[in-house]
């Protein structure tokens, strides 16, 4: 089974927690943490 990336709203709503889980391994990589305003500047799915 491949990598899968989740976004999360976290603190109220105020920043994004972008994280890639590689199942078969069970690890858990944080891949970004900002404001929605960082967000829209990256490439969620390449991050």
């Amino acid at each position: 089974m491949g990598a899968q990336r989740a976004v999360f709203n976290i603190c109220g709503n105020q920043y994004r927690l972008i994280v890639k889980t590689e199942y078969g391994k069970g690890w858990v990589f944080i891949r970004f943490i900002g404001t929605h305003a960082e967000y829209d500047k990256v490439e969620a799915d390449r991050v």
